[in-house]
């Protein structure tokens, strides 16, 4: 893996840090490029630029002749409100990335780049494979159905492999998301839980475990795919999250539905099918919810 040359994306976002230790554990070359001060790394391994500015993206790309590219630098709050926002930095960010690495970079570059399972929406049946077709629900999902479609244009160029990240938790996630959310809340002990729709099903999966996957995909020589889910193939809704957060810490809050929480457009079910994933992993798969939400705990309550 030494001579490796990484260039990462969004390195200061939730899994983008878990990415960026594993690089360093691991002593590979990187440089980071995002919006804002990667902590904890020299300043010669990072460049604070926006992928909007094409000019400054076009130079750096050219000095630096990255041989791998791992793209996580995107908006992917479902909720936010800024919808061209979305698209500029997500589309446009991610055409501005491909066009320079194709131009720069030697032939067969590969750029892992992070999509969603979002882009499944709402299907008819049980588990989602990577072959089912597109049926976004909202702007962010719509917006990493596009980036897919632009990275097509450039496959024969560049070596792509598109992640579907399912339902990502671990330490360090944002309160804006259900599950931190639910794990500060009984981490605080606080006596009413205003929630929004908890009855849906989500696939829950480990922040460490997606970053040892983007580890192989970045070590590993050939791929016989081109898109890879990142799942566990169990159905969870927040009535269970909750129910196992009361068995840990031995506390029931009052929990009141409010429609301030609830989203337009849910997606009821979503549930990936693990096959390409475990076989790639050799059989290695995510913690199950309830030691990752014993791990949030901790955090929580040592803060």
């Amino acid at each position: 893996m030494k001579e490796k040359k990484i260039l990462i994306t969004g390195a200061s976002g939730f899994i983008g840090k878990y990415v960026l230790k594993k690089i360093k554990d691991n002593n590979l070359e990187f440089l980071t490029i995002d919006t804002q001060k990667v902590l904890d790394v020299s300043s010669e391994n990072q460049k604070v630029v926006s992928l909007l500015d094409k000019e400054k993206l076009d130079e750096i790309i050219k000095l630096y002749k990255p041989n791998v590219i791992v793209h996580l630098a995107a908006i992917a709050l479902v909720t936010h409100k800024n919808t061209g926002e979305i698209y500029n930095v997500n589309v446009q960010g991610t055409e501005n990335l491909l066009e320079s690495v194709q131009k720069y970079c030697d032939p067969n570059t590969r750029v892992i780049l992070a999509s969603t399972a979002g882009v499944y929406g709402n299907q008819n049946v049980d588990k989602y494979r990577e072959d089912l077709s597109y049926n976004p629900a909202n702007h962010y999902s719509y917006s990493k159905m596009i980036t897919e479609y632009i990275s097509k244009q450039y496959k024969e160029d560049l070596d792509i492999v598109t992640i579907r990240p399912f339902n990502i938790i671990g330490v360090g996630q944002s309160e804006k998301f259900l599950v931190p959310k639910l794990v500060e809340h009984f981490a605080d002990r606080k006596e009413k839980l205003f929630v929004g729709n908890i009855s849906s099903f989500r696939d829950y999966v480990d922040v460490e475990y997606c970053a040892e996957v983007i580890m192989e995909l970045i070590s590993r020589k050939k791929l016989d795919f081109d898109i890879l889910n990142i799942c566990s193939g169990i159905p969870t809704n927040g009535e269970m999250i909750i129910q196992l957060l009361q068995e840990i810490t031995d506390f029931k809050p009052e929990i009141e539905i409010s429609s301030d929480f609830v989203r337009k457009n849910e997606v009821w079910r979503m549930i990936g099918d693990t096959t390409r994933l475990w076989e790639f992993m050799n059989g290695k798969k995510s913690q199950s919810v309830k030691d990752i939400l014993v791990k949030m705990l901790d955090y929580y309550k040592n803060r």
